[in-house]
């Protein structure tokens, strides 16, 4: 068996968000907003529901089919900045936008305003940008992963405790755009 040592995937990822975009290129990608440090890595999960398909004739399934899947994206935010907590309770996280506005008060303060919510959560577009096989210790390759549209699908909550850093975890659930035909729920680019 003959094995590529530098096709082995180390190192951690940047995580970037910005509003959801459906009309985004790959370009529009890379001016998302970064979210600062993590905690414990991105975990990026296809999660398929099968179905058996089966018959009289066999005692096992004859066909196995996919009946729906969920594409979800978790991490632990580990800068405590209210941009990072409206990302993980699913508020507009950008400054100046529809939840966090800077205050005119002479004290340079912002304010999260958080209350009764629409049905429907705030939408982003993500953008996790990581090591790609082929990198080596003086050559970094990297490995996107874009996708449109991402809603913070888990609770979080926000601590504040003596010994310990205060981090938001999030998990996006990510939803698909039908007008992207077969990249549906995005793309993973790899730098050669």
């Amino acid at each position: 068996m003959s094995v590529t040592v530098s096709n082995i995937v180390v190192g951690e990822a940047v995580v970037k968000t910005g509003a959801s975009n459906t009309a985004m290129t790959n370009a529009n990608f890379d001016s998302l907003t970064d979210v600062g440090a993590t905690n414990g890595g991105v975990e990026i999960s296809w999660e398929p529901d099968m179905v058996d398909i089966e018959i009289d004739q066999y005692g096992d399934a004859a066909k196995v089919i996919q009946s729906k899947v969920k594409v979800m994206v978790k991490t632990t935010l580990a800068e405590a900045t209210l941009n990072n907590l409206a990302t993980a309770w699913s508020y507009d996280n950008a400054t100046g936008g529809a939840d966090i506005i800077s205050n005119n008060d002479g004290g340079n303060t912002r304010t999260l305003l958080f209350g009764t919510q629409s049905v429907y959560p705030f939408e982003y577009a993500l953008q996790i940008v990581g090591n790609a096989p082929g990198s080596t210790a003086s050559v970094t390759k990297t490995r996107k992963f874009n996708t449109k549209r991402a809603v913070s699908f888990t609770s979080s909550m926000l601590s504040m405790k003596r010994a310990e850093a205060t981090m938001f975890e999030v998990s996006f659930r990510i939803l698909p755009v039908t007008g992207d035909v077969g990249y549906e729920y995005g793309k993973i680019i790899d730098q050669t």
